[in-house]
């Protein structure tokens, strides 16, 4: 006889959450259109052709990411303005991950220090460059993984490397919105994450705009819990800045990856999401293994899956 009333209870404070959330969409990321679902891109394959296609479909940004140790190339920092124009042509706007792909010195506080500031100012470069484009910045992908913190040892090293990042920001705030730290779990009690996220937040509340994370995987339950919790925790909106289904046949092929995308997609409109990011456009060819290969909405070559065709009607419905 009690369930009822904690059901509604339940009920009520999610749809709080949300409007909060949606508050949040309008006035922190004011370069995103009203429809707040993006999908993710390789700058290395990405076309003008594809830009107009993600437009049709009916997805309002575009994501991809910059590898701040590589800027110094030339051949690649044509590659990035190819990019950004390609996505100009459009009309979309990007959500822009930056991250060193190389590990950072690590022996000692003052030289994660001073690589932090070093990173700092290639985000500052890059919001100078492409500001009037950016939906938000996303300081770093995965740094919970080893394989995308490659210094190693997260607990001690990413809150002395990251502290700098925001330290040297804040002497020149960017006018565009900063997110992080695209966690490949999304912070719980407890965990590494939240640590270092605490310590962050406390020291330089100003720094980021919002948390986002990658819930793959997990329910809408879990989604909302992991809403509520960053709300509740750091005073910051999550935000999923990636989220994806291969078309395995252990998920129902090409037609179960369409019917979970959509349900996905349904899930984060109930939860107001401020901001999410579907992985990805295009199959990847590069990928290490068949999941990899196949998170895409059409195939490398160009082709459409059925999730390319059931998502436009999703979206364009609105």
């Amino acid at each position: 006889m009690k369930s009822t009333p904690l059901k509604q209870l339940g009920a009520l404070t999610l749809a709080l959450l949300g409007a909060t959330s949606q508050v949040h969409a309008s006035e922190l990321f004011p370069n995103l259109p009203a429809k707040t679902i993006g999908v993710q891109v390789k700058i290395q394959n990405f076309t003008a052709a594809d830009a107009a296609q993600i437009k049709a479909a009916g997805f309002s940004f575009v994501r991809f990411g910059v590898w701040s140790d590589s800027l110094s190339a030339k051949a690649y920092q044509q590659q990035v303005s190819a990019a950004f124009a390609a996505a100009r042509s459009a009309g979309l706007p990007v959500l822009l991950t930056v991250r060193a792909i190389k590990p950072l010195p690590a022996s000692s506080g003052s030289e994660l220090a001073t690589a932090g500031e070093a990173f700092a100012n290639a985000v500052t470069s890059l919001e100078t460059s492409y500001s009037a484009q950016l939906v938000a910045i996303e300081l770093w992908n995965e740094p919970d993984l080893p394989t995308y913190w490659p210094t190693g040892n997260f607990d001690t090293t990413f809150v002395p490397f990251m502290s700098s990042v925001c330290k040297t920001l804040q002497g020149k705030p960017p006018a565009t919105p900063l997110v992080g730290y695209g966690f490949a779990r999304p912070p719980t009690a407890g965990s590494a994450s939240t640590v270092a996220l605490n310590r962050i937040v406390s020291e330089y509340p100003k720094c980021l705009s919002a948390v986002s994370y990658h819930p793959y995987g997990m329910t809408a339950a879990q989604i909302s819990s992991a809403q509520a919790f960053i709300q509740q925790n750091f005073h910051l909106p999550g935000v999923i800045s990636e989220w994806g289904v291969s078309a395995l046949s252990s998920n129902g092929g090409a037609d179960g990856q369409a019917s979970k995308i959509n349900a996905f997609i349904g899930d984060v409109k109930k939860l107001q999401i401020p901001l999410t990011s579907i992985y990805e456009w295009k199959n990847s060819d590069s990928g290490s293994n068949d999941r990899e290969k196949n998170f895409g909405l059409l195939t490398s070559d160009g082709q459409p899956k059925p999730a390319r065709l059931s998502v436009e009607s999703l979206l364009n419905a609105e």
